[in-house]
């Protein structure tokens, strides 16, 4: 297996088809994969198996933070997708970026084992907030409505649809992970607020152990919460 960037035109296959999203997300700034190895000298080949997309965040942030937006990787892939996020960490810092920030899907089961894993500080659980609709019962990201219909307002949408059932949809909180790339990084984690909390644990019955835990521990992050979830 290698360790090299990416093109999301590459990328793309893999969440299209082993990420719960199933869609890309915007304002992509880098990609990293785990290959295959292959071709004629034993170099990576063209297979991706592994994967994460590095984007500036859709929201509003007062210091420039760039998020770690999708990690995704292949059912038979089990690799610790721990070393590629600190790969492309490593690369994001070469280019020019401080800080990193991810968040785990607390709706999906996932509690950010990997970046436990990676060592990337724990901020803590946001609140729920309306994540898109249920549109005649299938759910739509709200991203997906505001590209759609121009608006993610369930009152909006029921007025332009009469005929359709719209419901607002909430997520159950995300937890927010950070990791400063250099000083002026923890710097700019210092301005935003950002904390080092103790690790969230998992929840064993819906999240399977695919990471190994930290290599050592501490009082705030003792080694025994950081058995991992699976896909961002």
């Amino acid at each position: 297996m290698n360790l090299t960037g990416a093109t999301p035109d590459e990328v793309w296959p893999l969440v299209r088809d082993h990420h719960y999203s199933r869609r890309m997300p915007s304002n992509i700034q880098h990609c990293y994969a785990v290959r295959e190895s292959g071709g004629l000298f034993g170099d990576y080949g063209d297979n991706i198996v592994a994967a994460c997309v590095f984007t500036f965040p859709p929201t509003r942030w007062s210091e420039t933070v760039v998020e770690l937006a999708r990690l995704v990787r292949r059912d038979d892939y089990t690799g610790q997708l721990s070393a590629l996020v600190a790969f492309g960490c490593r690369h994001l810092r070469n280019n020019g970026h401080a800080l990193a920030v991810s968040f785990a899907d607390w709706t999906q089961g996932h509690h950010g084992g990997i970046y436990q894993a990676a060592g990337w500080n724990y901020d803590g659980q946001r609140e729920r907030r309306m994540d898109g609709l249920i549109v005649d019962g299938e759910f739509v990201p709200g991203r997906s409505c505001n590209s759609t219909w121009g608006t993610r307002s369930p009152v909006r949408l029921r007025e332009l649809m009469p005929s359709r059932s719209i419901e607002p949809h909430y997520d159950e909180g995300k937890h927010l992970y950070w990791n400063p790339l250099n000083v002026a990084g923890k710097t700019r984690a210092k301005r935003l607020g950002l904390k080092s909390n103790p690790y969230p644990k998992p929840n064993n019955a819906t999240c399977p152990l695919d990471e190994l835990p930290p290599g050592s521990a501490s009082a705030e992050h003792p080694r025994e919460v950081a058995p991992n979830s699976g896909n961002t």
